[in-house]
């Protein structure tokens, strides 16, 4: 059996790149859900989380015209892997059952 390296990296690239989708995709949605929203309307009270299954921005309002945030950069990577893993390696299986 003999392995063709440059499909098997093309395969990782296009994974790669569908992974990146994804999470910015996601990311996309967990600021959508939160602008403008009823729910996160109590008391006049700002804030934004974003990420998900980990949280790696969080802004609030503390000082009305400037609000504070903080990124949590290992939560970051921890989000981006886990999309690339899971992306990539179900792109890869679809590609080896056709």
């Amino acid at each position: 059996m003999r392995i063709n390296t440059r499909e098997t990296y093309r395969k990782l690239i296009v994974g790669t790149i569908l992974s990146v989708l994804v999470f910015f995709s996601i990311s996309f949605v967990t600021v959508l859900t939160q602008i403008n929203s009823p729910l996160h309307r109590i008391n006049d009270y700002y804030e934004l989380k974003i990420g998900f299954p980990f949280e790696y921005y969080h802004e609030f309002m503390v000082d009305c015209p400037i609000p504070n945030s903080g990124w949590n950069i290992n939560n970051l990577i921890l989000d981006c892997v886990i999309s690339w893993i899971l992306v990539t390696g179900l792109y890869l299986i679809m590609k080896r059952n056709k």
